[in-house]
This record gives C-alpha cells, sequence and structure tokens, in this order.
C-alpha cells in the first residue's frame, strides 16, 4: 500500500489557523470569566443571580455585534459613496465643450491676428 503525500499547508492556512485558535481560546476565557461572575453572584447570596450575570454578558455581546454591525454598514455606504463620486465626470462649466472649441463663436482668442511675439498684426 502506498503513502500518501502529506498535505502542503501555505502560510494563509497557518495564519488562518492561529487567528481562529486565538478567537477560540478569547472566547473560552471569557466564559470562564462570566462562569466565574456568575459562580460568585450566587455564593453572595444574590436572588437570580446566574441568570442576572449571563444575561448581562449577553447583553454585552448583542450590543457589542450591534455595534460592529453599525460601524460596517457605514464604512459600507461611505466606500460606495466614494466609488459613486469618483464614477461622476468631473467638467468645468467655466470651459465650453470640446466641439465648441473649433467654433469660432466659442474662440477667447483670435491667434491669427497675433505674430509669434504676441502683438497685433
Amino acid at each position: 500500500m502506498q503513502t500518501q503525500n502529506p498535505v502542503q499547508v501555505s502560510r494563509a492556512h497557518r495564519w488562518a489557523y492561529a487567528c481562529g485558535m486565538s478567537v477560540k481560546h478569547g472566547y473560552r476565557k471569557l466564559k470562564a470569566f462570566e462562569s466565574g461572575v456568575a459562580e460568585r453572584a450566587v455564593t453572595a447570596g444574590m436572588p437570580a443571580g446566574k441568570l442576572l450575570v449571563r444575561g448581562s454578558f449577553l447583553i454585552a455581546q448583542l450590543a457589542l455585534l450591534g455595534a460592529f454591525l453599525f460601524v460596517s454598514f457605514w464604512l459600507f455606504v461611505l466606500m460606495c459613496t466614494f466609488v459613486a463620486l469618483a464614477a461622476i465626470p468631473v467638467q468645468d462649466s467655466d470651459t465650453p465643450d470640446i466641439d465648441a472649441l473649433d467654433d469660432p463663436m466659442h474662440r477667447t482668442s483670435w491667434p491669427e491676428r497675433y505674430d509669434k511675439w504676441g502683438s497685433m498684426k
């Protein structure tokens, strides 16, 4: 039976794994802290202490998620606005159209009336 070749793991996969494990570790630390606070509330004799602590942590997590979504939405709107403004062609209202430059009625100067030094012929 042939042995299989080991799977090549790229640097991006290693970074993704490290970031995922870091998030998982942080979440477990937060849950351990929450459990510790809930147990201290129960031992202190707080009525419905565990429920209050877990509920307050849940509300804090949902508020953090809501703030993240709010900021993400407005950053998305800002980027869409920048793209839309960049797509609008800039046109100076003082300059005539390109086609109008050849029309003698729209000329601002008459170069054939001047010599190469800029004085009238």
